[in-house]
């Protein structure tokens, strides 16, 4: 009669211990034990497994493909939004800019005025110590 799966494999690391089979051996009875029937009564081989793996690659494929296509969708969404803020970032700046413009170039035409007329003040104190 044959024995519980736990006890075939308890029974194969048993002859590993005691060093009448080796280490590869006792993994490749392991192995053995684990692909044929299973406790649920269904049988499982490599195959199996090999289907469930290319099952999860193509799972993960599509996962991935399913994100590259919302991220794409995603920025086609956004780039008018990303433009239409940008030239309005552009516009405030260039504004401020024009403002800082005049406002030193006014600074600049005050000063060249203070500066004509303290000249002219001069010119006017030179001319009455003349006089």
């Amino acid at each position: 009669m044959k024995g519980s799966k736990k006890e075939e494999r308890m029974m194969v690391l048993e002859m590993l211990k005691e060093g009448n089979i080796s280490v590869d051996e006792s993994i490749k009875l392991l192995g053995a034990l684990d692909s044929s029937k299973k406790s649920d009564g269904f049988e499982y081989s490599s195959g199996d497994m090999d289907e469930k793996f290319e099952r999860f690659t193509t799972n993960l494929d599509n996962f991935a493909k399913d994100v590259s296509e919302k991220a794409k969708t995603t920025y086609k969404d956004l780039e008018p939004k990303i433009r239409s803020g940008t030239r309005t970032v552009l516009g405030k700046t260039i504004s401020v800019l024009d403002d800082i413009n005049c406002s030193l170039t006014e600074s600049l035409e005050n000063m060249k005025r203070a500066d004509a007329e303290e000249c002219a003040k001069e010119q006017q104190e030179e001319m009455k110590d003349l006089e």
